[in-house]
């Protein structure tokens, strides 16, 4: 797993990002010749959302969006996360539906999620 970090005078922050697809063997990275995550290492499928892994070594939540792309835009697919040091939890709503959906429920060819976030590191020491 490659981890992007941007670094400045303070604090660190590690890039995350990542597309993530149900094509009907589960919710998967996507990792090829196009599409290659940064400091997300996988994802975990279970009854009422999914779960993308994160250890980076973050001290801090900055900021993490999950968009789905125009695929589940159009079947009127919603997202929201919550956001921890080593994990988050992506929770996909259908309509105006309050209810989580079941994420197997949801397969595509070509439908993705977007994950893009920074996790605020530790203070660089010397040498790293």
């Amino acid at each position: 797993m490659t981890t992007h970090v941007l670094t400045t005078q303070g604090p660190r922050l590690a890039v995350l990002s990542c597309a993530i697809r149900n094509s009907g063997a589960g919710w998967q990275l996507i990792n090829d010749v196009a599409h290659a995550p940064s400091g997300v290492s996988g994802v975990i499928q279970h009854p009422d959302h999914l779960e993308i892994t994160h250890n980076v070594g973050a001290v801090r939540v900055s900021s993490l969006q999950v968009t789905p792309d125009e695929y589940y835009a159009a079947r009127a697919v919603r997202c929201g996360a919550s956001v921890g040091l080593a994990l988050t939890r992506i929770y996909l709503y259908k309509g105006t539906s309050t209810a989580p959906v079941d994420p197997a429920t949801l397969v595509a060819s070509s439908g993705n999620l977007w994950v893009t976030g920074l996790l605020e590191l530790p203070l660089a020491t010397e040498g790293n």
